[in-house]
């Protein structure tokens, strides 16, 4: 794919015009330094640009507009020389940019836009692109194709994705001066506490205190579960691995998108332009990613069912208080039943208040044992360890595992039986512990090697957004069955089979079908019968025949050919303009200050030797007939004068304006030949060169004669009679 900045031109922030002190400061702050924020501006990266705070996206595509103007010495607007021809232009960008995914390339669209015949050499470079883009995509089924649709999506920018606040109890630790410089230099600090120990202080002190403690230096000789020494020569992945997992947690779904758009990729036809995109999205690294990416979860932490330790430990932590709970209900309950149930019930049933007595008065529970049964002491105790046992089992936990843990339940019989809060507490403290070192010897690995593809993933991010762009265009010229233009010296348009965007539109729609057109101005190569070259045309005839579809379609075909994309016709010739003008249809005769004001503009325009394209949509009405008869043959002759300058007027004052003309100029038509049996009009859409075609009031009073009834009939019938015997019909 294309490079859209094709010129080695030295640009710096404040070079680019709205960039002033306090937008640049901003931007340096954002981006991290003058040369990041100036590489995000000349990439175009409008979106995250707009991201910057107290710049927004209306601010941000107007710098990048500028730098991009800067660079490649050419305005926007250089091309584009009236509001009716901007018009057209936005409108058709609105139509690319429903085909693109993310709101990187609907901006980024923006960016296109035509260049000048002095530069057209940008637009062919553009257009080999483009049009291996629509290739590609009509070589492709739909299947391939949804799959690179549902993963561009899901892409957008990348966010910094930072670690933010400390890691709670975590603590690093070092008794070397050297290796605490270097840990502050790094950064470990901002995400968990760190000690610069003396040679008397002993480290499982420190370990006491928190879940995970990593030891940074030599000479460890002391030992502690949560206690793990760092490689000699350590990195921060290898301290707080979540430093570099945060970033791809944070961008968890973009980048698995990407990694899918790498694999849907692949099932695309290969093309020319795509090679550059194939190899940044690098199948077999982002394979890898996303294998990696399932080992953690969108919080950052490590992901269900890559290690069973720290999954049985997970759950035993998360249940551990519902397990309390649930064992201390289920032995009162089981002692009393099996109480109640002894031998002597009535005994039994004197046990229980005893028991109960016990638990809450001063009487001496260390002796009660003594005054109890031997069966009712083996009830109790026996339905103790059953009620250890489960609770053990319920919390996924081996008895092996715990023996440290002694005095879980009391050593004396009381009912209720309530486990040692303290003894609970150490359990949570050991399961936290077990599940702090397990996770972080899995982030270890994994941010290992995610770190070391940290590059490439921002590359493939940043490119499959450019993708989105590409595939966009493609999409928008198979649906709008638009081709590749050949571009030839010289000034003028040649399209057969042409269809105007705003119609073909309406067809997609579900609405009535688009009737292809063929149509030449000046001198390009193609000279249909009844045509020689004429660069100054007027265009005749029917009331809603398409006239001003027809001019709307040859600037189409003008703008998207110097923009460097396809355009709507099965064939076309383009000899590319320096400026394109389009004069909208005058809703009525102007006013004195209106009126001058558009005949300066016209003298601008006449004045001015650079080749150009000028559309004039029924221009007349800004004055009595005769007069604007007078002015535009005045304006005609002019522009005809001017070597490569290509001029289509719509005017129902074809015959007067001729018969005032001295240069050479065509009439063409669009002829209403009557009305269908729903009294339609029956039109052929493509005009007839050299072929002077009326307006048809007469067959709009036919219609309004056949549908009305009464006196309306009358008048109708009359007004019909008296036009079609005039003279001037």
């Amino acid at each position: 794919m294309e490079e859209f900045l094709t010129e080695d031109v030295k640009v710096k922030l404040s070079d680019v015009e709205g960039v002033g002190e306090r937008i640049k400061r901003r931007l340096i702050d954002f981006f991290g330094s003058e040369e990041e924020a100036l590489n995000a501006i000349l990439e175009g990266r409008i979106a995250e640009i707009g991201n910057v705070p107290g710049i927004g996206i209306g601010k941000a595509y107007t710098i990048v507009r500028r730098a991009r103007e800067l660079v490649e010495g050419v305005r926007w607007d250089e091309v584009l020389k009236t509001e009716g021809i901007k018009r057209i232009y936005e409108d058709t960008l609105k139509l690319i940019q429903e085909y693109a995914q993310t709101d990187y390339a609907k901006y980024k669209l923006r960016l296109l836009w035509p260049y000048p015949a002095s530069k057209i050499e940008k637009a062919l470079e553009r257009l080999r692109a483009f049009s291996e883009a629509k290739n590609m995509i009509e070589g492709s089924d739909d299947a391939a194709i949804n799959r690179v649709l549902s993963a561009l999506r899901r892409v957008r920018p990348l966010r910094k994705g930072e670690l933010k606040g400390k890691i709670k109890g975590r603590a690093v630790i070092t008794r070397d001066e050297d290796e605490y410089k270097r840990l502050k230099d790094a950064g470990v600090d901002r995400y968990c506490t760190t000690f610069l120990i003396s040679e008397g202080e002993r480290l499982i002190d420190y370990a006491e205190g928190y879940d995970l403690v990593i030891y940074v230096g030599e000479g460890v000789d002391e030992y502690a579960e949560n206690l793990v020494t760092a490689p000699r020569k350590w990195s921060v992945e290898d301290v707080v691995p979540e430093a570099a997992i945060w970033f791809y947690s944070a961008n968890y779904d973009v980048i698995n998108a990407v990694c899918e758009l790498s694999s849907a990729i692949s099932l695309l036809p290969e093309v020319e332009s795509l090679k550059d995109l194939v190899e940044k999205l690098d199948r077999n690294t982002l394979d890898r990613v996303r294998e990696l990416l399932s080992y953690i979860t969108e919080k950052g932490e490590v992901a269900e069912g890559v290690n069973q330790e720290l999954d049985r430990y997970r759950v035993a932590l998360r249940g551990l208080n519902e397990a309390v709970a649930e064992v201390e209900a289920w032995v009162n309950e089981e002692i009393r039943g099996r109480l109640a149930e002894s031998e002597a019930r009535l005994r039994g049933e004197q046990i229980i208040r005893i028991l109960e007595e016990a638990s809450s008065s001063a009487f001496e529970a260390g002796r009660l044992r003594s005054y109890l049964p031997p069966e009712v002491n083996d009830v109790i105790f026996s339905t103790i360890n059953e009620a250890e046992k489960k609770f053990y089992q319920s919390l996924g936990l081996s008895e092996k595992e715990v023996l440290w843990l002694e005095g879980l339940f009391p050593d004396e019989p009381a009912l209720p039986v309530s486990m040692n809060p303290r003894k609970i507490s150490e359990l949570e403290t050991w399961l936290r512990r077990q599940q702090a070192l397990r996770s972080y010897r899995v982030l270890r690995e994994v941010a290992r090697e995610l770190s070391g593809y940290r590059r490439k993933v921002e590359e493939a991010v940043y490119t499959a957004l450019e993708f989105d762009l590409y595939f966009a265009v493609g999409c928008f010229a198979r649906d709008y069955e638009l081709n590749t233009p050949r571009i030839v010296e010289g000034a003028g348009v040649f399209f057969k089979k042409g269809k105007n965007l705003f119609l073909k539109r309406m067809e997609l729609e579900g609405k009535e079908r688009v009737v292809p057109v063929n149509y030449v101005i000046g001198d390009v190569g193609a000279r249909p019968e009844g045509t020689n070259g004429e660069r100054v045309v007027i265009l005749s005839g029917a009331n809603s025949g398409g006239k001003t579809t027809l001019i709307q379609l040859i600037a189409q075909v003008c703008l998207l050919a110097q923009m460097g994309l396809p355009v709507p016709a099965e064939e076309a010739i383009v000899g590319p303009f320096e400026e394109i003008y389009f004069f909208e249809k005058a809703a009525g005769m102007l006013s004195a200050g209106a009126l001058e004001t558009t005949l300066k503009r016209f003298a601008a325009i006449a004045s001015n030797p650079t080749p150009k394209l000028a559309l004039f949509d029924e221009i007349e009405a800004m004055t009595e007939s005769g007069a604007a008869a007078v002015i535009i043959a005045g304006l005609l002759d002019l522009l005809e004068a001017q070597k490569d300058t290509c001029v289509v007027v719509i005017s129902h004052l074809a015959k007067e304006i001729v018969s005032l003309t001295e240069g050479r100029v065509r009439v063409d038509g669009i002829a209403a030949s009557g009305l269908d049996e729903n009294f339609n009009l029956i039109v052929d859409r493509n005009p007839r060169f050299n072929y002077l075609a009326r307006s048809t009031p007469e067959l709009i009073l036919k219609k309004l004669y056949q549908l009305s009834g009464g006196e309306e009939k009358k008048v109708f019938g009359e007004i019909l009679k008296k036009l079609e015997s005039s003279p001037f019909r």
